[in-house]
């Protein structure tokens, strides 16, 4: 039996096409962080700096943290982070914006075609920003 080569291509590639076609593959990316409170929540102008424990959820290992300019804070788990504030920050009366910043990246999904086929679906994720939560600098008691 001799077959045409070109009736075979046309065979693998109709199969290939079906099976891409077929495959239901999903893929979801990180959720935005989320602060549900910080301590402290204050401190007094001209002060050391301050450790801050900021509490939530879909904290990431990259996660940064926004306080009136990019800070690297400690990763402690998923649900805390500890961020220094520099004594610059807090150095004025006011508030100050306290922001958890998760970076772009990407998320990957994987799937399987019937015959044990596995495939992996690969897309790349927005940055998201958590809520932002007011940190207070009040001013110094003291008058000089």
């Amino acid at each position: 039996m001799n077959l045409d080569s070109t009736a075979v291509a046309r065979s693998s590639l109709f199969y290939v096409l079906v099976i891409a076609l077929a495959t239901s593959v999903s893929c979801s990316c990180p959720a935005a962080p989320s602060i549900t409170s910080i301590s402290p929540t204050s401190t007094t102008a001209g002060g050391d700096p301050v450790e801050l424990t900021i509490n939530g959820d879909n904290f990431l290992s990259t996660s940064t943290v926004d306080i009136n300019g990019i800070l690297t804070p400690s990763f402690v788990n998923s649900h805390q982070l500890i961020a220094t504030i520099p004594a610059a920050a807090t150095a004025q009366p006011g508030t100050l914006n306290v922001l958890v910043l998760n970076p772009p990246g990407s998320g990957s999904s994987p799937g399987s075609i019937g015959g044990g086929i596995t495939t992996t679906s690969n897309s790349t994720c927005a940055g998201n920003n958590s809520n932002a939560v007011s940190f207070t600098v009040n001013p110094d008691s003291v008058s000089n």
